[in-house]
């Protein structure tokens, strides 16, 4: 069986889980943050009302000290909440706190949660049919909440369910694999992109070209897979490569229901050798096969979107060869087939390209050569050339004068309807 990994993070800032419940809770609804509060939170008293309900299994009046959980598990006390307080029934960050009630949260809520509206919603709840606890409702006093290291907990998936074709052996090096980053509970508009590192097909930058920029995307509502694809050092060549990120995009759309996402807003980024590889991915690419026996491979390798951050476009590029990618003396159709630009088409996807001028590994000049048949075949794309900056900056966060290209690829994809207000959250 191939392995199942999981990468932890650990937050100093988890003072106590009920604490990070209701950070999580205020995040969702842009609230007061809790800089002004203990740093031990305590379920308040009960109501008297509360206080004289019984203790048998028999049905009980819900209240604002009743659990969130049970309140958004009844149909008629949900409603009373989408009436009484829409943006706190309507976050996808209420769930984390499903074992506090609304009274206990009302301090971090305190333009929405008031006292008068506290009152409001208790009498609203007492006129309202079906409004009760079952026998085995759960009291606030003692929140069963989720698990809050869920959200810092990655899942990673291999790309074949058995040996991957041309695989030399079982180590991890041997199984190329996705790590998924999805928005977790914020706004997530069904778009997902798979996220290629660098690293000359040698090695893989899988932090500030993989991890880093799946976050940025999972931030902006889309889901990300990292892939980790094999490399030359341990005996693949092309075009094993191109054949694991024709995977990762079938294995995204074959599996896209199961992370809210839409098959037809599937996209692909990629750094230096990624990005090779990613404009390799979005021009040679095939509808799938509908006789396969595996479902994965019924499916299209084409991503509908691509994104280029310094791409290596010329194989043969005296700065940065990456002719060790093919295996020997590569045929003239080999080369073809490492060289994106000669293979740009009118199907291929819009294309959104970074680069800088004083790059010292990859030439911009690759960056103009596929922008340049980009055009020519009359494919969207958007190229963007700074003046300075060094190789291999991924998203140049820290960096002010590059930092904007983010930004630049934020605006780019509400325009091609990826994301943004115009697209249905999921």
């Amino acid at each position: 069986m191939a392995p199942r990994t999981t990468y932890v993070l650990r937050g100093g800032w988890l003072k106590t889980r009920l604490l990070a419940a209701a950070a999580l809770v205020l995040a969702g609804f842009g609230l007061q943050p809790l800089s002004a509060v203990a740093q031990t939170v305590s379920t308040p008293e009960p109501t008297a009302a509360a206080q004289a309900a019984p203790t048998s299994a028999a049905a009980k009046p819900l209240t604002v000290d009743s659990t969130i959980g049970d309140l958004l598990d009844n149909p008629p006390t949900h409603a009373v909440l989408q009436r009484q307080v829409p943006a706190i029934a309507s976050s996808p960050q209420i769930s984390q706190a499903r074992g506090m009630s609304l009274r206990a949260i009302a301090p971090f809520a305190p333009t929405v949660l008031t006292k008068e509206r506290l009152q409001a919603i208790d009498e609203e709840l007492a006129r309202t049919p079906g409004a009760v606890t079952n026998g085995a409702t759960r009291s606030a006093s003692a929140p069963d909440l989720v698990d809050t290291m869920a959200a810092l907990t990655l899942r990673t998936v291999p790309l074949w369910p058995g040996r991957a074709p041309g695989a030399l052996g079982d180590k991890p090096q041997d199984i190329p694999t996705l790590t998924i980053v999805a928005p977790d509970g914020a706004v997530s508009f069904g778009t997902a992109v798979i996220v290629a590192p660098g690293g000359g097909y040698l090695s893989l930058a899988t932090g500030h070209e993989g991890r880093e920029v799946a976050d940025w995307f999972a931030a902006h509502g889309v889901t990300a897979f990292v892939l980790r694809y094999r490399l030359t050092p341990f005996g693949y060549h092309h075009p094993t490569q191109l054949r694991d990120a024709q995977r990762a995009i079938r294995w995204v759309r074959a599996h896209a229901q199961d992370y809210g996402v839409d098959p037809h807003r599937i996209g692909m980024i990629g750094f230096s050798a990624g990005g090779h590889l990613t404009a390799m991915a979005e021009t040679l690419f095939d509808a799938g096969d509908p006789k396969a026996a595996d479902p994965v491979d019924r499916v299209g390798s084409r991503p509908d979107f691509a994104i280029l951050g310094y791409p290596v476009i010329q194989i043969d590029d005296p700065m940065q060869r990456l002719t060790a990618i093919a295996s020997g003396k590569p045929s003239s159709d080999v080369l073809r087939q490492l060289s994106p630009a000669l293979n740009v088409t009118a199907q291929t996807p819009p294309t959104f390209i970074f680069q800088t001028t004083t790059d010292e590994v990859v030439d911009p000049r690759n960056a103009t050569l596929f922008y340049g048949a980009l055009r020519a075949a009359n494919v969207p794309a958007e190229l963007h050339i700074f003046a300075q900056g060094r190789h291999g900056l991924g998203l140049a966060m820290t960096e002010p004068a590059l930092s904007v290209w983010p930004s630049l690829l934020q605006t780019w994809l509400g325009a091609i309807g990826m994301i943004g207000p115009t697209v249905a959250a999921h």
